[in-house]
């Protein structure tokens, strides 16, 4: 026998809203933390040998953080967007398949199994 698959999209769609709620929460930590960065800049100082040493590699760690924080706000929202796609594509497919289950019945109560009146069964 083949495997069977199951899926809730109530329930999947209540997990998705904690993942959207996850995902405005890494943009709201990563626009703030890209607006508190700014005030930083000079922290290695911007004259003298130390300056001089530091301030690349502060600069390289800064870009870093920053794009490190960006993909990861990214990759939630898009798991997020993803996942609602396929709840949604799911809903409807489902949806779909009980509309044309309901016309068949329908069909079937009205005209028979061979078109032989309502309730037939086919056999003579």
């Amino acid at each position: 026998m083949g495997q069977r698959y199951y899926a809730d999209p109530q329930r999947i769609e209540a997990l998705t809203r904690q993942l959207e709620e996850i995902g405005t929460l890494a943009t709201t930590i990563t626009e703030e933390f890209l607006d508190d960065i700014g005030p930083t800049i000079t922290w290695p100082g911007t004259e003298g040998d130390f300056a001089k040493k530091a301030k690349p590699q502060e600069q390289q760690e800064r870009q870093t953080t920053k794009e490190t924080m960006m993909s990861v706000r990214d990759a939630i929202v898009g798991i997020t967007d993803a996942t609602v796609n396929q709840v949604r594509m799911m809903k409807e497919t489902r949806d779909r398949n009980v509309e044309g289950v309901d016309r068949v019945n329908k069909r079937l109560e009205t005209n028979g199994l061979n078109g032989d009146g309502p309730g037939g069964h086919g056999r003579r």
